[in-house]
């Protein structure tokens, strides 16, 4: 099974107007939450600067060592000059071939990043030739489009023209033709990657009625489909698969399993006497996997709402001890795996199974559970850079820094009174709202607690956990102004 990363960049908004394009930024956010339905983790920057797009390339080139998968996908303004290609910045200088070189990236560069990593499987996706903002006079430029390039081994390139043409930026609603046409496909099971592209070009080449072909190189080695079940992000795991990918779990008609299935009914009538079953069942008889995906489904049974599980987990420790063989649990590293990873066996990016980290993380520093926090720790290891904490054992905690803008309201009865409208919250010196977000028309007042209590889920860090610096006194805080709807970034 392979896990997978994917760097997605869309430019809409380059700084001179005829230069704007209008699908770009839709194109790159659709690819983007297709790839991550799919079990690709996505990290998506639209209308990025030269230095914000250099950035990028370089931190996704050293986070990719980890993953089997790397894919880059752009779509913007593509360009070819003296016959090496370019992919441009919103502030890219088109005065002329030389400024453009100097303010792109070379495409040459982000092949030697993923090159460097040397996942498994290196896909390039371009839907960049969409117009050459360049003028024609600039004999580099008299083709219009991207120039042929070799694909390293184990390499796909996909571009959403062949060599020298010039790409529509429209023709699919609010996507271009060539990423509306993978957007259509890509959902597609067992589908070859190269058989993939070739029903793509049919559409690219119907719908544009003959006036653009999309083409690839590849020098692949083996098989990658984009939906077939392989992706699941979890490494050096000792359980079956099907309890790992626990959608596809079938039970075997054993007592063990039968429980197991009852618990995934979704029906407080069936999961409560299951629980009761399990309970008097010897912990002994049951093998590694089956006591894994115990754990995980009385997780979701507890956030389901089912009462008998809420308890269990609200009282782990005693109960957990009857799982317990030497140092290890498998319960409990289902039930910690259930956070994180999805019935796919996916890792649920800005999605985590929150609802009781605070009960659960309360065993971080019972040294009976060490092993499976170190389990748990071991299979995140991937996924670093895309969750806020890491569950530690023993634990640790987690500084924040928030920032309010002290103002006066006026009641419904003229009486002023204080607000605190929130400015930052930052770790590790980085502003974890986005700038956009702070600037929303809408916002709601919150009490300190509830702010609290959203840190806590928006972080998935126990609220013990967190060491919060502000520049005000707590309890003077009374009444908080936020963003409504407001996501916290890493």
């Amino acid at each position: 099974m392979m896990n997978a990363l994917a760097l997605i960049i869309g430019n809409n908004e380059y700084s001179l107007e005829k230069d704007r394009l209008i699908n770009a930024v839709n194109d790159s956010n659709d690819f983007s939450s297709k790839l991550h339905s799919l079990g690709f983790i996505t990290k998506t920057i639209n209308n990025c600067d030269q230095e914000t797009f250099a950035r990028s390339i370089q931190e996704f080139g050293e986070e990719l060592n980890k993953f089997d998968v790397g894919l880059f996908y752009f779509s913007g303004h593509g360009l070819q000059i003296d016959g090496k290609n370019y992919l441009t910045a919103v502030n890219t200088n088109f005065a002329d071939d030389v400024s453009a070189k100097y303010t792109s990236i070379p495409l040459d560069l982000i092949i030697e990043y993923m090159q460097k990593a040397n996942p498994i499987v290196k896909i390039l996706i371009l839907d960049a030739c969409r117009d050459n903002p360049l003028p024609s006079q600039y004999r580099s430029l008299n083709t219009n489009g991207l120039a042929p390039i070799y694909a390293p081994k184990g390499s796909l390139i996909a571009f959403s023209t062949s060599p020298g043409e010039k790409a529509l930026d429209y023709g699919m609603g609010r996507n271009s033709i060539y990423t509306g046409s993978l957007l259509n496909h890509i959902d597609d099971t067992n589908i070859p990657i190269e058989d993939f592209f070739k029903r793509v070009r049919t559409s690219v080449y119907t719908l544009s009625n003959g006036k653009q072909t999309s083409w690839e190189h590849t020098s692949l080695i083996g098989d990658f489909y984009f939906n077939s079940g392989q992706l699941i992000h979890s490494i050096e795991l000792p359980y079956n698969h099907d309890f790992i990918a626990d959608e596809n779990f079938m039970t075997n008609g054993s007592d063990i399993q039968n429980i197991i299935h009852d618990l995934k009914s979704y029906d407080y009538y069936i999961q409560k006497p299951a629980l009761n079953r399990l309970n008097r069942l010897n912990p002994e008889q049951l093998t590694d996997s089956e006591l894994f995906i115990i754990g995980r489904n009385i997780l979701q049974v507890a956030i389901g709402g089912e009462f008998t599980a809420q308890s269990i987990v609200r009282n782990l420790s005693q109960w957990l001890q009857k799982y317990q063989v030497g140092e290890r649990n498998h319960v409990l590293n289902g039930l910690l795996f259930e956070i994180y990873f999805n019935s796919k066996g996916q890792f649920r990016q800005g999605n985590l199974k929150n609802e009781f980290i605070s009960e659960i993380f309360s065993l971080q520093n019972d040294s009976r559970y060490k092993a499976s926090f170190d389990f748990i720790c071991l299979q995140l290891t991937p996924f670093k850079d895309h969750i806020f904490y890491f569950p530690t054992a023993p634990s640790t905690a987690f500084p924040i820094e928030i920032q309010f803008e002290k103002t006066k309201r006026t009641s419904w009865d003229n009486q002023e009174f204080d607000v605190f409208k929130l400015q930052s919250v930052k770790h590790a010196e980085k502003n974890l709202i986005l700038e956009d977000e702070i600037r929303l028309p809408h916002y709601i007042n919150i009490s300190f607690e509830q702010f609290l209590d959203m840190l806590h889920k928006e972080l998935s860090v126990p609220k013990n956990m967190l060491r919060l610096s502000i520049n005000h006194q707590e309890k003077e805080i009374t009444e908080i102004v936020l963003p409504w709807g407001l996501k916290l970034k890493k």
